[in-house]
């Protein structure tokens, strides 16, 4: 197991960038008052991965816990009003993926298929100061290479949705 930094560089501070630059904050010293309201999509299934802002200019709100909204209720809304289900968030290349969600990429999403074995195949040397190969897939073999088809003995490690708080 390496870092896990994922959520960090590509989801939290890229967004927290884009706010500052929609607040008229880019570039400038931050205030030490709040000047953003920011609403985060958790249910209550997922209360765990509530935390506060660390910034004092942004303030988070979760609408669905005030709501009392779990996962199985934003499915149904969604189906009352005729919106597709969306999938359960996770990188694409995440080392957590079961064995049943690789082959939902590989089956229903052959573009994500081929850019998840392109990233396997692309971490394989490592990283500086790792002396073994690195794989995505838990049988370190290459992720196109392997057995997709078992998954008995296999924890979902994220039933309802990625933590989301890698590296934090």
């Amino acid at each position: 197991m390496i870092i896990r930094q994922c959520t960090t560089e590509y989801k939290l501070v890229p967004i927290r960038r884009h706010v500052r630059v929609l607040a008229g904050l880019e570039g400038l010293r931050s205030p030490s008052y709040p000047v953003v309201e920011q609403w985060i999509g958790i249910s209550t299934d997922e209360a765990i991965r509530i935390k506060p802002s660390f910034q004092a200019w942004q303030i988070n709100r979760w609408p669905l816990i005030e709501k009392r909204m779990s996962r199985s209720d934003c499915i149904a809304w969604l189906q009352r009003h005729g919106y597709p289900i969306p999938p359960k968030s996770a990188c694409l290349g995440c080392p957590f993926h079961s064995n049943a969600r690789w082959r939902q990429i590989r089956d229903e999403d052959p573009t994500g298929w081929a850019d998840a074995v392109d990233a396997d195949r692309r971490i394989r040397t490592g990283f500086r100061g790792m002396r073994a190969e690195l794989y995505l897939h838990r049988s370190c073999v290459p992720l196109d290479e392997a057995d997709l088809s078992d998954d008995s003995n296999q924890l979902d490690l994220w039933p309802l949705e990625c933590e989301g708080m890698c590296g934090v």
